[in-house]
């Protein structure tokens, strides 16, 4: 038999009143969800305050590299909040900053590698080529690492995007994709390779 609205609010009162033992069962129900909210929220509370108060040894640069530069750092105790999850473990001295380190930042993984050499600043899977460009022989004090460059050859593009990873003398070399390499090494060795600087 169907029960209109108006019967619903009497008909629970009743039901209730037979049977009290639903009442506690939904103040119960109702309690322990709370409970399980307020130990949620406390947990909360106590993750952040132990992230604060806990400490982790960390490796900070001493001043500002550039790509390429050997890494001068200093060691510090940082709260784990403020500490970045990819953060050094063990001393980086004697390694190569890859990218630009401000002073008083954080060393992480990405920042370092521990190659030598013209390659040491390149990533994973460049490939990284001499170029003499007697157009720049007069400039080359105002190339730096880490400048973003295309390579060129008697009005053609070897290659559309390049990056200085390292300077010597009248040489700057360039880390670029690998299918770009045979063609610039081959312009390069001829004295045909000219950089062209990018925004």
């Amino acid at each position: 038999m169907f029960t209109t609205p108006r019967r619903i609010g009497p008909a629970m009162r009743l039901a209730l009143a037979r049977r009290p033992w639903i009442r506690w069962l939904a103040i119960a129900a109702a309690a322990i969800t709370a409970g399980w909210l307020v130990l949620g929220q406390l947990q909360s509370v106590d993750d952040a305050r132990r992230a604060w108060t806990e400490q982790r040894t960390v490796f900070v640069a001493s001043h500002d590299h550039a790509p390429g530069d050997p890494l001068v750092v200093e060691e510090r105790r940082l709260p784990l909040a403020a500490t970045p999850a990819s953060a050094v473990d063990a001393s980086p001295v004697g390694s190569t900053a890859l990218q630009r380190i401000s002073a008083g930042e954080v060393v992480t993984t990405p920042d370092v590698t521990d190659s030598t050499g013209p390659a040491a600043a390149a990533e994973a899977g460049e490939v990284v080529v001499a170029i003499s460009d007697p157009l720049l022989l007069g400039a080359m004090s105002s190339l730096s690492i880490g400048l973003h460059v295309a390579v060129h050859s008697e009005g053609i593009v070897l290659a559309d995007r390049a990056r200085i990873v390292a300077i010597d003398g009248e040489v700057a070399f360039v880390a670029l994709e690998p299918g770009d390499a045979p063609s610039v090494s081959a312009a390069s060795q001829m004295r045909l390779a000219s950089l062209a600087f990018l925004r």
